[in-house]
């Protein structure tokens, strides 16, 4: 009788034994589990060749990872996600959050856009930028704040409440912003400018007439639910009550602030409050001739029909890294694709002879400012503020 051949046998003593018992019940778990596990793992089914280089990756005896976390570091939606999850883990422990925290919130946490990258840091100039709506801000940030550390960015949690709605505090009273590297946000220019004057303030601007519809577009698309007492919101809600020109002729003075030769409110602080007086109307070509001026003071005016050299004229402007792809963001009919529930899918914006002759009065000033900014971005050397005075 012959030896029993030695490749055939099982594996003598507890530890091979349960070695084996391990690898077994891996393999068995494996064939069921891969496409659920990277299902929940990935936020999608996974590809073919996906599952089995993660069922190659767990089965290898890279001791020093675990088996889950092996299948995952090579997949290559880990690139985006991992980042993503550490930048969370940091912002949760940086704010004492819990589960309980998140769990409470319903379908949006109360998690800000996770902005920065926690192995970086910015050594370039102190920068402010005065993100005004629906000029392609969200694609800027989302370019540019990946070059800071989050501790270096204002953490503000206004930053989506315009100047005309809240009061921002000057430096000394409150928290301490000057210290961080990059302030943005709905600011006005005059603001931003006494929080430190030496900031290199940069901005964004786009035709008023497409800025003013697009901005009815997207209060539109934002979803009821998400907004406390729709029918009574002096802002989005009119966007839902009110068809095109019913919006553009609402007489509500925060409304009014948004759609009403807005660059030039924002550039010079001549708010409508409902006071009796609305210092633009009031005195409209010197707040024209005042917002034109304070084009000279911001350092970097980019055009967003031009996003893309607006954005390499920055980088370089900075000192930044310039993007590799197109950058984009926030854009409206996608919007409605967003897991975060805050939007819906609308219909197409109608545009009457009506609608479209108030848009026309309502941006009548902003023209002037947009198409001196452009004149500039494409090499004007005559200073801005003289082009008005001519």
């Amino acid at each position: 009788m012959s030896d029993p051949d030695p490749a055939i046998q099982p594996p003598s003593g507890g530890r091979s034994r349960a070695r084996l018992t391990r690898t077994l019940l891996t393999r068995t778990l494996l064939r069921g589990s891969t496409r659920p596990l990277l299902r929940m793992a990935l936020g999608r089914w996974p590809t073919g060749a996906e599952a089995d280089l993660f069922r190659r990756a767990v089965a290898t005896k890279f001791v020093r990872m675990p088996a889950l976390l092996r299948g995952l570091m090579l997949q290559p939606d880990m690139e985006s996600l991992l980042p993503e999850l550490l930048r969370m883990m940091w912002f949760i422990k940086n704010q004492g959050m819990t589960i309980d925290d998140l769990e409470r919130t319903g379908p949006v946490p109360p998690i800000p856009d996770l902005l920065g990258n926690i192995f970086t840091a910015w050594t370039g100039p102190k920068l402010g930028f005065l993100h005004l709506e629906k000029c392609g801000g969200v694609a800027v940030v989302k370019w540019l704040t990946g070059q800071f550390h989050p501790d270096q960015i204002d953490p503000d949690p206004l930053r989506a409440a315009p100047p005309h709605n809240f009061y921002r505090a000057p430096p000394g009273i409150g928290r301490d912003i000057t210290k961080y590297s990059l302030l943005w946000g709905h600011f006005g220019l005059p603001t931003l400018e006494r929080i430190e004057p030496e900031r290199f303030i940069f901005t964004m601007l786009r035709d008023p007439r497409a800025r003013l519809i697009s901005l009815y577009r997207y209060w539109r698309a934002v979803n009821p639910a998400m907004v406390d007492d729709i029918e009574h919101d002096p802002v989005v809600g009119s966007a839902h009550r009110n068809d095109l020109l019913g919006f553009l002729r609402d007489p509500e003075p925060l409304l009014r602030d948004y759609i009403d030769n807005f660059y030039v409110r924002r550039l010079t602080g001549r708010y409508a409050t409902g006071a009796t007086i609305d210092p633009l109307i009031r005195s409209p070509v010197a707040a024209l001739n005042q917002a034109v001026a304070a084009l000279d003071r911001i350092g970097f005016v980019g055009i967003t029909e031009r996003m893309d050299e607006s954005i390499h004229r920055l980088a370089a402007l900075i000192g930044a890294k310039p993007p590799e792809a197109p950058v984009r963001g926030n854009i409206a009919a996608e919007n409605h694709t967003d897991p975060s529930g805050w939007f819906r899918r609308t219909e197409t914006v109608t545009i009457t002879a009506e609608a479209e002759a108030e848009i026309e009065r309502l941006t009548r000033l902003d023209r002037v400012v947009y198409e001196i900014a452009r004149a500039r971005f494409d090499g004007a050397t005559q200073p801005v503020s003289a082009v008005v005075a001519a």
